[in-house]
């Protein structure tokens, strides 16, 4: 039985953004699972790197739909069934905030708003993209231990060179878990391609002392 997890930055960024594609596979394997979460400081720079941008991304696309919205047909009071059909013509599945969308015009409108009501709101959806992440990822903070490795595996790391960089040093971080604490430990990702397919998975269970590499990603 797996004591503990290594999350890859896609798993995190996957949990604290519910836009992005793996968004609903992290959130029930980190809420689900009892066991001890770890992230290195390395992962902790990307996600800090990469959240204002993404942020940036899924409120851009909450103000496409707004522009949409501003030049359709739409004017004066909506009622629900107007709301709905809004939500069913104008939320595309390839918009990046379409599962922000989905929610908002299901679960938080009233039965009758004014258009400028309406946009008012959803330029304040916009606005708590990121302030909504930052709130996740205090809550998988409070549960994850941030991992500072000190040695460098130089043999493990020669054997894993078929591994790109990024995904070979996360290995070698989770190994350092497993090294230090004795925990059973597996390492998540949502990016099978380099850690899982064509014999990644057996490469890296072969080299390092994890116990697994479980992939969450979701696969179109």
């Amino acid at each position: 039985m797996t004591d503990a997890s290594f999350l890859d930055t896609g798993v995190a960024l996957g949990y604290c953004f519910r836009d992005d594609t793996h968004h609903y596979r992290c959130r029930e394997y980190l809420e689900e699972n009892g066991f001890s979460l770890y992230i290195s400081d390395h992962v902790e720079d990307e996600y800090l790197n990469r959240e204002p941008d993404l942020a940036e991304e899924i409120a851009d696309a909450i103000r496409d739909h707004i522009f949409q919205l501003q030049n359709s047909d739409y004017e004066g009071q909506l009622d629900s069934m107007d709301t709905s059909q809004i939500r069913q013509n104008m939320v595309s599945g390839n918009n990046n905030a379409s599962t922000s969308l989905h929610e908002f015009y299901r679960n938080q409108l009233p039965n009758f708003i004014q258009v400028e009501e309406l946009i008012k709101r959803l330029r304040e959806l916009a606005r708590d993209i990121e302030q909504n992440a930052i709130e996740n990822r205090q809550w998988l903070l409070a549960r994850t231990e941030i991992w500072s490795r000190e040695n460098d595996y130089s043999e493990i790391d020669e054997s894993l060179s078929e591994v790109p960089w990024d995904d070979r040093r996360i290995c070698l971080d989770a190994h350092d878990v497993v090294e230090q604490t004795g925990e059973i430990t597996e390492l998540a990702t949502v990016n099978p391609r380099d850690l899982v397919d064509e014999g990644y998975r057996e490469l890296i269970l072969g080299q390092t002392a994890l116990e697994d590499v479980v992939s969450l990603a979701v696969r179109s």
